[in-house]
């Protein structure tokens, strides 16, 4: 492996999730396939679509009412999810596999930026006086999936300005600028 998360944390808004974050999930990245055969052909095949809705999912230790205010919010009245994670090389590229022994380790370093709702909030269960678990927050209606590593966008997928960027290439840029009027 030559990436290990060293340390990552989330903020819904300004809030920052520290020490109450017990599990993240950050959206799976999947396409619409569409079964497609040719005409007097005898194999089907699949090409890809658009992008699926995407979702992003927390558990929180405890019940915290800053998170849940953010529940039954309507679209327009967007909750703003930033992921962050700390990268450690433990093998640069250039390495044959081998341990190097000079200078310390290189940090890298990757922030996802999330918009949309949180259209799901489950509570723990209680068990005598305790909780008897985490709860989870679901968040999708996402409208912005901004992921950026090392300062390069990976991928940025904003639904309100039809952008869609996949490593480094706007590849909505020039459909943008002709229906610019």
């Amino acid at each position: 492996m030559d990436r290990i998360i060293h340390g990552s944390n989330w903020y819904c808004g300004e809030i920052n999730q520290r020490l109450r974050v017990d599990e993240t999930t950050l959206p799976a990245l999947s396409r619409d396939m569409q079964s497609f055969v040719l005409g007097g052909g005898y194999f089907a095949m699949e090409l890809p679509g658009e992008i699926q809705a995407l979702s992003a999912e927390m558990t929180v230790n405890g019940a915290h009412e800053d998170l849940r205010t953010r529940f039954g919010r309507e679209p327009g009245d967007w909750t703003t999810v930033t992921y962050y994670e700390s990268l450690l090389d433990v093998f640069p590229a250039s390495s044959d596999g081998s341990v190097e022994t000079a200078g310390a380790p290189k940090l890298n370093g990757r922030v996802v930026f999330l918009k949309g709702l949180l259209n799901e909030y489950t509570p723990p269960g209680v068990k005598g006086l305790k909780a008897s678990g985490a709860t989870r927050l679901r968040f999708s209606s996402i409208v912005l999936y901004h992921d950026i590593f090392n300062g390069k966008t990976i991928h940025k997928f904003d639904v309100q300005n039809n952008i869609l960027i996949i490593d480094g290439v706007n590849y909505t840029a020039e459909h943008n600028r002709l229906i610019a009027a």
